[in-house]
């Protein structure tokens, strides 16, 4: 994972030199509206990732067809989107199974099912 992210930085820093691509920035707007947060304000987890989802739709996904709109090769500018993607809306901890099917959770309350 390590060495994949390192991997796409030294990509994408590479080739955003070659075809002065920047970094996408997204505004972080007020919820329900188009007004930008003052700096300082904190979302809560639920309205922040609905930022980023709106940011993905409104700024990001308009930014690659730009780019490919200016003749930037179309591989390029969707692995910018996709680093975009994999920074804002991955998981951040890994919930992989380890062996397949999960154990069932034990629980520690006694249920009653009497007629």
């Amino acid at each position: 994972m390590l060495y994949n992210s390192l991997f796409l930085l030294l990509f994408s820093t590479f080739f955003n030199q070659t075809y002065q691509l920047r970094q996408i920035e997204c505004p972080r707007w007020m919820p329900g509206s188009n007004e930008v947060l003052p700096q300082g304000v904190v979302l809560s987890p639920a309205l922040e990732l609905q930022n980023k989802v709106r940011c993905y739709c409104e700024v990001v996904k308009r930014k690659e067809r730009q780019c490919i709109a200016r003749h930037v090769p179309a591989s390029i500018c969707k692995e910018r989107t996709s680093v975009w993607v994999a920074d804002n809306l991955s998981l951040k901890n890994s919930f992989r199974l380890v062996n397949g099917v999960a154990p069932a959770p034990r629980r520690d309350r006694m249920m009653s099912f009497e007629p």
